[in-house]
């Protein structure tokens, strides 16, 4: 099947282009997202549209073996942000970090990776962002 722009669709009636797919594979398989996560990276679909895209694909991370995912990293910089210390006690992954500002405070890292424009995007803390 092939849209009107020329591009053809992936995995039947998924509705993602070739480029869109390889950026889902490259977040599920190498990053370890969720597929709900992906949907909002990718800014198109929903969380059953990409779980469906991968499955008809046949891709998953049972083709890694045994290896761990470590998408975070203490030290690792995302904007002005740097990481320092995963909190161990949290129930989520959070993550206790440092703005080049020298303020300090805790946040999920899953929304250091958004792209610039999302607006759950975060990277610099509070008292440098510009007031509205």
């Amino acid at each position: 099947m092939v849209l009107k722009s020329g591009k053809p669709l992936v995995a039947g009636k998924s509705g993602f282009t070739q480029s869109e797919f390889e950026e889902i594979k490259r977040l599920y398989l190498e990053e370890g997202r969720t597929f709900s996560q992906i949907a909002k990276v990718i800014g198109k679909g929903s969380e059953n549209s990409v779980r469906n895209c991968l499955v008809k694909a046949r891709v998953n991370r049972a083709s890694l073996g045994e290896r761990k995912l470590e998408r975070f990293k203490s030290g690792q910089k995302y904007g002005r942000i740097t990481l320092l210390t995963r909190l161990v006690k949290s129930k989520k992954l959070r993550y206790h970090v440092v703005c080049d500002c020298g303020y300090e405070f805790d946040i999920d890292p899953y929304f250091l990776t958004l792209p610039d424009d999302h607006k759950n995007s975060i990277s610099q803390c509070q008292k440098c962002r510009p007031q509205k």
